[in-house]
């Protein structure tokens, strides 16, 4: 008996030993993993914190393009008020979305610029806005009563869509022919100072069309992006539009736009002068 049970103790024996030295390789095995994933950790939340911090600027590009595309899609529904209050004989009101419309589109192509924004949706949403409003809307302002006006009508928007389709130039710090967004603003003031008279709004309107299709450079005026006392310009039509009286503030609307058509290089034209002679590094 005794050799028996010495036999079957020591297998016993050693099979017990195999169990307790293949839990101590497991619970290496188990440190040494927590090790590695605590030794990983670091660069977990590394590479996490990289791709955060390179989605935020995405998001605030996506985010700026949605302003922009706003304040766009905000100057087309002005554009179609103008149109509207124009078929109900509202001249007065339709004039007044159309010196909003003048005042967005300058702060939209401010941030478009300032900040770099570029897409095709928003390129073709600004330029179906500025159609809509300075080409459509603002040629309505002439009346479409009689023959005469209506084909004058025509001719205004058959300018603007020329002006925007074909006067484009590579230049980026001038125009090619009259911005539509001028010649808009001098239509609407005159409207509002003489009150609707058909008259002076033809002679006015012809006058436009001819600095529309005409080749000559305008400079990019960038109100909002040059000196100081251009900004200032830009918050008087602001503060005008909100504050003082309606004739007065079409007769300052008038006088801005007026001196960018007549005036352009003297008054508008100093800051792309200078970037031209001293271009960046």
């Amino acid at each position: 008996m005794p050799g028996p049970q010495a036999s079957c103790w020591a297998p016993g024996t050693s099979a017990c030993t195999q169990v307790a030295s293949l839990e101590e390789e497991e619970d290496k095995m188990g440190s040494a993993s927590a090790e590695c994933q605590v030794s990983r950790a670091p660069d977990l939340c590394t590479s996490s914190f990289l791709t955060n911090n390179q989605s935020h600027p995405q998001m605030n590009e996506f985010s700026w393009k949605d302003v922009t595309n706003a304040l766009a899609l905000s100057n087309m529904v002005l554009g179609l008020f103008s149109i509207f209050c124009s078929f109900c004989k509202r001249c007065h009101c339709a004039s007044w979305m159309l010196l909003i419309s003048f005042l967005l589109d300058t702060a939209v192509g401010a941030i478009t610029r300032h900040l770099s924004l570029c897409c095709k949706s928003g390129v073709e949403l600004n330029d179906f806005a500025v159609f809509t409003t300075f080409g459509l809307a603002s040629a309505l302002l002439l009346g479409v009563d009689g023959p005469l006006n209506g084909f004058l009508a025509i001719i205004y928007v058959l300018a603007a869509t020329f002006r925007l389709c074909f006067y484009s130039t590579g230049a980026q710090l001038t125009y090619k022919g009259l911005p539509c967004r001028y010649a808009s603003c001098l239509l609407a003031s005159t409207s509002l100072l003489t009150k609707g008279n058909t008259f002076i709004l033809s002679c006015m309107a012809s006058l436009m069309i001819l600095f529309m299709m005409d080749q000559s450079y305008y400079p990019h005026d960038e109100i909002l992006e040059s000196e100081n006392w251009k900004k200032l310009v830009y918050l008087g039509g602001i503060f005008m539009l909100l504050l003082s009286p309606f004739s007065l503030t079409a007769f300052y609307c008038l006088l801005w736009s007026l001196s960018y058509i007549f005036f352009p290089d003297a008054l508008w034209g100093k800051a792309a002068c200078l970037r031209l002679q001293c271009p960046r590094s």
